[in-house]
């Protein structure tokens, strides 16, 4: 990363220097941490403080208020789905589309299993956009995304209805994972599932011959 490139996340610009890098990094990691044991609604810049052994200063020369710091969790989340399903990619899991649609749930799954906030926060729900409703939905960037990758890699042919689908499809699995984890910390494999089987019909129209 270079060292003079600024990262923004919604109120504060984030230096990308590795010791900054890493003190954001502790604080997101607090902020996830108090998430996951009583809530958003229980998260400040204090408690952030002390529970990444920070002073209430630190905190506030990256994130001015809770809110800043649910929206850079959730960034931090797309990001470290970006960075799984590419590793699934790398390894081969995905030879064909059905297999890169399913591998897109299984990314998504694997972090509300294993990262922490992850499960309430994620990248494309009502938390963030609630907070910072200007913000464009991360589930659309996800979409297109999805679409892209289904265009340069599997034949699909770039229209508005595919990416609308690609859109919807995101939708879905958001809706399906935050209801596989409201009540089961490992996930209802039902709800999975039924993300997979979901995006198969939604996608299968659009997908070229065989």
């Amino acid at each position: 990363m270079a060292a003079d490139r600024d990262v923004s996340y919604g109120a504060r610009a984030i230096p990308v220097q590795q010791r900054g890098a890493e003190r954001v990094d502790k604080l997101l990691d607090a902020a996830a941490a108090i998430i996951d044991e009583v809530g958003v609604a229980a998260l400040t810049t204090s408690a952030v403080a002390e529970r990444s052994g920070s002073s209430v200063g630190v905190v506030y020369r990256y994130f001015p208020n809770a809110s800043v710091l649910v929206l850079a969790l959730a960034e931090r989340n797309r990001e470290r789905f970006s960075a799984e399903l590419a590793g699934r990619i790398e390894a081969g899991e995905a030879p064909d589309w059905q297999s890169y649609a399913r591998i897109c749930v299984a990314a998504y799954a694997t972090l509300a299993r294993q990262e922490p906030g992850f499960a309430t926060v994620r990248f494309g729900d009502v938390i963030a956009m609630r907070l910072n409703p200007k913000n464009a939905n991360r589930n659309d960037e996800l979409g297109l995304s999805l679409m892209q990758f289904l265009v340069t890699q599997f034949g699909f042919t770039p229209t508005p209805e595919l990416e609308f689908t690609t859109t919807v499809a995101m939708e879905t699995t958001d809706a399906m994972i935050r209801r596989a984890f409201q009540e089961d910390v490992d996930g209802d494999q039902r709800f999975i599932e039924a993300a997979n089987s979901l995006i198969m019909q939604l996608l299968t129209p659009h997908a070229p011959a065989q």
